[in-house]
């Protein structure tokens, strides 16, 4: 029996390397998404360092992030729900 359990051990290595070995068959491609305006905005502001502060372009940025970031997540009423 000792040569049946080697047998199966080997074959259970062998079969572990060429899957860990192996490129996944249905990868998902990456996709790169466009930049939002203001990230690509923010970036540029950010290399300015402290000069950023006295751009314009970078305090409409950074009032447009305010506004998104405390504006929270958008809902929609669904038809029916409101008190009446």
């Amino acid at each position: 029996m000792g040569a049946a359990t080697a047998v199966i051990a080997i074959a259970a290595l062998a079969a572990a390397a060429l899957a860990a070995s192996a490129p996944p068959r249905n990868a998902p491609q990456s996709v790169a998404a466009a930049p939002h305006p203001v990230s690509s905005a923010l970036a540029r502001c950010r290399a300015l360092g402290e000069a950023g502060g006295a751009d314009p372009t970078c305090q409409a940025a950074w009032a447009d992030q305010r506004r998104r970031f405390f504006a929270g997540p958008t809902t929609t009423a669904v038809a029916g729900s409101a008190e009446q």
